[in-house]
């Protein structure tokens, strides 16, 4: 699919308009953490940043300020046209931008790589960015580069998009490793070792039951939604959900309206859906947001961008789900699966000559937009 800006770029209502006052409280009260959004590469391919963004964009920092977001994993998104043609530079073109952020907005943003950083930014009222990598083809099938990224701040990856890389089958193709390769278990165990998040959305179903037989530590599915209700690839079938909750993961409901409905528009209404179906399932200290934004040419009509994520919250208060739960899946639930995995700090402060050296050999590069979902 096209990634397209949106043609309708008018201003939604304020997402606090009519929003009633025990749900605006719970949303502020929360942390409230999403999984997944291309908007660095956004960043890196149209040449804004975090305070410039176009309209047609879903996040910026006032969006987020309006939003209440906390939290956001900012993936670098590497279209398989890179694969043999500078993938590795794709992404360090993208922590070039994101480096950049960070030396213009030190107080409102903070790079958060180890335990504890996540909530020492909330607090100290940034907005906390984790980095992360869409396709495990960027690595270029070199542990030293994943080990590069995780130096630059990297901690999380999904091992595919949806191509088969050299290691791993994705979902969109035949495969050619049966699931998950020996050379991807050392790359599973790699990123584990590191102290990195695997991510399992985009891969095989194969590959998905492969990860979870092996990986030691919980994983996530970072913007899928439910197979039940919308039978497509990209989706979580109920089984799947069962087993990445037994293995104490998160399943975060992603906002693509080709991922939520058959037809037609989407609409709040059915993101709730999904996110009801993945409670149901994996049970609700296992389901997370994983919007997608600044990924997908079209959202739900009512949930145009990150500043409209209150109305998920009053949305399932409205369906009966108690504060508990909302909060939990706000981000409460990715959290938990963050801490478990990244490492302290003292273990990242050690790695940063390391991060210096790799920037200063870091290349730009850009590329025209592309579908990523």
């Amino acid at each position: 699919m096209h990634a397209s800006a949106h043609d309708d770029a008018t201003p939604a209502p304020a997402p606090y308009a009519g929003l009633p006052p025990a749900a605006a409280a719970l949303h502020r009260r929360a942390l409230v953490f999403d999984a997944h959004a291309d908007t660095l590469t956004e960043m890196t391919d149209r040449g804004y940043d975090l305070d410039t963004a176009p309209a047609d964009r879903h996040l910026d920092f006032q969006r987020c300020a309006d939003g209440v977001l906390d939290a956001q994993v900012f993936t670098c998104f590497v279209h398989p046209r890179y694969v043999g043609n500078g993938a590795a530079d794709r992404v360090r073109a993208m922590l070039d931008t994101m480096d950049r952020q960070l030396r213009r907005f030190p107080g409102r943003l903070a790079l958060c790589t180890a335990r504890g950083q996540i909530a020492a930014a909330r607090a100290s009222g940034c907005l906390a960015a984790v980095l992360a990598i869409e396709g495990g083809h960027a690595i270029e099938n070199d542990l030293d580069v994943l080990r590069e990224f995780h130096a630059r701040g990297v901690r999380t990856m999904t091992l595919t998009w949806n191509n088969t890389n050299e290691w791993a089958d994705g979902c969109g193709d035949e495969g050619r490793h049966g699931g998950l390769s020996a050379r991807g278990r050392e790359v599973v165990a790699a990123m584990e070792a590191l102290g990195m998040v695997v991510d399992i959305s985009h891969v095989s179903p194969r590959t998905f039951a492969d990860v979870l037989a092996v990986a030691r530590r919980p994983a996530i599915a970072s913007h899928s939604c439910a197979r039940a209700l919308r039978d497509h690839q990209r989706n979580l079938t109920d089984a799947q959900l069962r087993a990445l909750a037994a293995a104490g993961g998160v399943a975060c409901v992603n906002f693509y309206p080709v991922f939520l409905v058959s037809a037609g528009d989407a609409t709040l209404r059915d993101v709730l859906d999904h996110v009801e179906r993945f409670l149901d399932v994996a049970g609700e200290d296992h389901v997370g947001l994983g919007t997608d934004y600044d990924g997908i040419g079209i959202t739900p009509t009512d949930l145009p961008d990150v500043a409209s994520l209150p109305r998920v919250t009053a949305g399932l208060l409205e369906r009966g789900h108690s504060e508990r739960t909302v909060e939990k899946l706000l981000g409460a639930n990715l959290l938990r699966v963050f801490e478990a995995v990244l490492p302290e700090a003292e273990t990242v402060a050690a790695s940063g000559a390391a991060a210096r050296g790799a920037a200063a050999r870091s290349p730009s590069s850009a590329g025209a937009a592309e579908g990523r979902a």
